[in-house]
């Protein structure tokens, strides 16, 4: 004679429902909102491949990627010098942070290949350059630029 449980047939169907429920829900904190874009962010080496170069929302989630094949960080910061015309430092490798012509916004640290990782920003109108200052890489043109247009 077969085995039967009539309270695992009752249970299972509600917790397919609940699941399938749960997955209709709107917009994740990885997604954003309708009033929030998502920037796609695609590191790898040479390049900072971005979704869109500019917006006009002053609050936008960066979704990370690293292909790789190394090691890379995201900074982000505003400036009013070109993408390719950060003050370096004495090293000629890396960007000056501490120089007065741009202003630190946020960074991503220590992005293995295949990591991804979620900023949330406020920004305010301008130009923004978004670099991996691993060394060498933002020399090597690891850089891009992104807008908040007024």
């Amino acid at each position: 004679m077969p085995w039967t449980c009539p309270r695992l047939v009752r249970v299972v169907p509600v917790a397919v429902a609940l699941v399938a429920i749960g997955g209709c829900r709107s917009a994740s904190p990885a997604t954003g909102t309708s009033a929030t874009p998502v920037i796609p962010v695609i590191l790898h080496d040479f390049t900072v491949d971005i979704g869109q170069p500019s917006t006009t929302s002053r609050d936008v989630v960066i979704r990370l990627t690293n292909h790789g094949p190394t090691t890379h960080e995201l900074n982000v910061v505003r400036t009013d010098h070109p993408a390719n015309a950060l003050p370096l430092r004495a090293d000629g490798l890396t960007v000056d942070d501490a120089s007065p012509a741009i202003h630190h916004v946020a960074e991503a640290e220590g992005l293995d290949i295949g990591d991804h990782r979620t900023l949330r920003l406020h920004l305010t109108p301008g130009r923004y350059v978004f670099y991996c200052n691993m060394e060498g890489h933002y020399p090597g043109r690891m850089f891009t630029s992104f807008e908040v247009q007024a």
